[in-house]
């Protein structure tokens, strides 16, 4: 499928800029932005909205789908082939957290949440990662925007992903039997700037007024709520990953011991592992795939193979066709474009550490012009993301950046929504 992402946005967005809307513009951004502070967001807002063609958005659906789908099947292959561990030693789990790793049921999430991060093209939509998280964050992107079109005059229609999200929490609340949501957080978490999903708790107490909503970190979470009565009606919705929490995780395996509903445990971060594309490329799974799942991988996922000893001088040689992505990292953290290193330095990266990498073919983010304070025009590269909670979608999050082709929530220069038309 050819992208016309950012094609089909240049006409809509230069509406959006034309000078006769000048007041409107300003109040419209002010808006987004406002309401991004109000929930505790520090990422601003691109001052704009996209839209995405309903085809386009559909397909992109559908092979997040089959993507996930087929990453479930050889997850679960490897889980019935490989001891606990063998599956630590090839996700690289540090002993800490494999400690709590319910390695038995790790195959077995009953709750799907992720969000789908996708590069578009002028050649097609690339996927470059797959986030399994409750507490992925940019939905708040969603909010902003839908503000922000209002307040502009030119109204959009679509549905958050925080009102996907808290109807699945709901639908599993009534089915279990749970009465109360804890969102839980840490400190060092919440300092960053990512929010409480305020908007979550939102949608959640509007729609299940008799659900007891409780934010929380592991300092101030109720001690009489550990006890297995209590415990056994809470939900818990982790906004953490390991690597934000102060304990190593011992908490969040203290709550699933009570009896705790957790929104994920610790198989997100194996599901998340930067291995994963290099996994689904290899064809030795293949055959536990469909065939509709097979292109998928063919059409959507640049071709991922692990970096070995032996493949340093080869991968060296082809480093500007190649970007290359450090393991056990998610978001923009380790990952080198080729071309912006020297072969001595990426040499002396690939093989400073212990730490397995991966070579992935270097597709393009399209690029468009958005204005810069001063009414310069300047290129922002783009990165999309599709929410998926359980068989539920709803547009797609644009993050964009100008000084890095390397987008994602913590570099990134803004947010803001493509709206389904």
């Amino acid at each position: 499928m050819i992208s016309v992402f950012a094609e089909d946005n240049r006409a809509f967005l230069a509406e959006q800029y034309d000078a006769g809307r000048s007041p409107e513009r300003a109040l419209a951004a002010r808006a987004g932005n406002q309401l991004l502070a109000d929930v505790g967001m520090k990422v601003p807002m691109l001052p704009c909205h996209f839209r995405i063609a309903a085809a386009e958005h559909a397909a992109l659906e559908r092979a997040t789908r089959l993507l996930a789908d087929a990453q479930d099947k050889v997850l679960a292959h490897l889980c019935a082939t490989l001891t606990a561990d063998e599956l630590a030693a090839m996700f690289e789990v540090r002993p800490e957290m494999a400690a709590h790793v319910d390695w038995p049921s790790l195959p077995s999430s009953r709750l799907r949440m992720l969000r789908a991060d996708i590069i578009p093209t002028d050649t097609g939509y690339w996927f470059c990662e797959l986030n399994h998280f409750s507490g992925v964050g940019g939905g708040e992107a969603y909010h902003a925007a839908h503000l922000h079109a209002e307040v502009l005059g030119r109204p959009v229609t679509g549905i958050s992903p925080f009102r996907q999200l808290a109807l699945q929490y709901v639908t599993e609340c009534r089915r279990a039997g749970l009465t109360r949501v804890v969102v839980l957080d840490t400190p060092g978490h919440r300092a960053q700037g990512y929010g409480q999903h305020l908007l979550l708790q939102q949608y959640i107490r509007h729609m299940a007024p008799g659900i007891e909503l409780a934010y929380h970190d592991e300092l101030t979470y109720p001690a009489e709520w550990l006890e297995t009565g209590e415990a056994r009606r809470t939900l818990v919705h982790r906004l953490v990953t390991f690597d934000d929490t102060t304990d190593n995780g011992a908490f969040l395996a203290r709550l699933r011991a009570c009896g705790a509903t957790l929104s994920c445990m610790f198989e997100a971060e194996l599901k998340m592992h930067r291995r994963w594309f290099a996994l689904l490329c290899d064809q030795a799974h293949h055959h536990l795939l469909t065939a509709e799942e097979r292109a998928a991988i063919e059409q959507y996922v640049p071709h991922t193979a692990v970096v070995g000893p032996a493949d340093i001088d080869t991968v060296i040689a082809d480093k500007d066709r190649l970007v290359f992505k450090r393991s056990y990292l998610y978001g923009g953290k380790g990952v080198l474009a080729g071309d912006q290193h020297t072969a001595d330095e990426l040499r002396d990266l690939l093989t400073r550490d212990d730490a397995t990498w991966y070579a992935q073919r270097r597709v393009h983010a399209s690029t468009i012009d958005l204005p810069s304070p001063d009414g310069t025009p300047v290129p922002y590269h783009l990165v999309l993301g599709m929410y998926l909670y359980g068989d539920r979608t709803s547009g797609v999050v644009v993050r964009g950046a100008a000084d890095s082709p390397v987008v994602n929530g913590s570099r990134s220069a803004g947010m803001t929504w493509a709206f389904v038309v």
